[in-house]
């Protein structure tokens, strides 16, 4: 193991007061003092659920927390298509959860008033994932490299490393891409038209085709019109996760 990732395993505390936990993590805050924290990785802690909290409290797979850890353990749990065998690794927006033995997979995704949840999804549905894209930088090699959401980075292929970025691949919109060989199979714009889900803010959950995209200014940001089968509502730009253009490429709650 590489000392950049020794230091990375053991930085952050092992355990954290539940009155400072997500409420997504649906934890009883009065029962005990302390809960696990996650390990520091690719989501923020507060936009994401460690894997003993997902089995024991939002899953129901475990009783306790021993029983959770166990599971992890023995290599029942994969993460985006790669076993995990630490109960404190965290998962966040858009991935994948597969649980061998009960042959059922999730997809993290936020609902309205509950933050961040499991989602059931077909075995087929868990081969990809979608992923907002935020940075882009060309490298010294030419080849061009972007930053996801997720903390993962891709290399644009070979084919296509000529866009410029008003053509595709654009800070804001999204990819899509398949697990675990991390390909990108579909590149999804930020665009009027395009349907998108808001992953934050008061319309967490929602989801919808984007009307209008206002721009921003040095003291305003950027607003997305979003516009549902009833209702039409306005959200920070920088909160909506294109999610389709025809129709979404991953379940999505009705």
């Amino acid at each position: 193991m590489s000392r950049e990732l020794a230091m990375a395993r053991k930085s952050g505390p092992r355990q954290l007061k539940r009155e400072s936990a997500p409420r997504s993590w649906r934890l009883h805050r009065k029962e005990l003092t302390w809960a696990p924290s996650p390990r520091p990785g690719g989501h923020p802690r507060q936009v994401s659920v460690p894997l003993v909290i997902l089995l024991r409290e939002l899953l129901g797979h475990a009783r306790t927390s021993r029983e959770a850890e166990r599971i992890v353990e023995r290599s029942m749990v994969k993460v985006d298509g790669k076993i995990r065998r630490d109960h404190r690794f965290s998962v966040g927006l858009m991935d994948v959860v597969n649980i061998s033995g009960v042959g059922k997979a999730y997809r993290m995704l936020p609902r309205p008033r509950r933050g961040l949840s499991p989602i059931q999804i077909e075995e087929r549905e868990s081969a990809y994932k979608i992923c907002r894209i935020t940075g882009r930088e060309t490298l010294s090699s030419g080849r061009v490299q972007l930053a996801l959401h997720d903390g993962r980075t891709l290399i644009i292929p070979g084919k296509e490393q000529s866009q410029r970025p008003e053509e595709g691949y654009r800070l804001g919109g999204a990819v899509q891409i398949s697990l675990p060989s991390q390909k990108i199979m579909k590149y999804i714009p930020f665009n009027v038209g395009s349907l998108g889900l808001v992953t934050n803010g008061r319309n967490e959950g929602r989801h919808g085709r984007i009307t209008t995209i206002s721009p921003g200014t040095s003291a305003r940001r950027r607003i997305a019109r979003i516009e549902t089968q009833d209702q039409i509502f306005e959200t920070p730009a920088e909160y909506v996760l294109p999610v389709g253009t025809e129709a979404a490429l991953v379940s999505l709650e009705k």
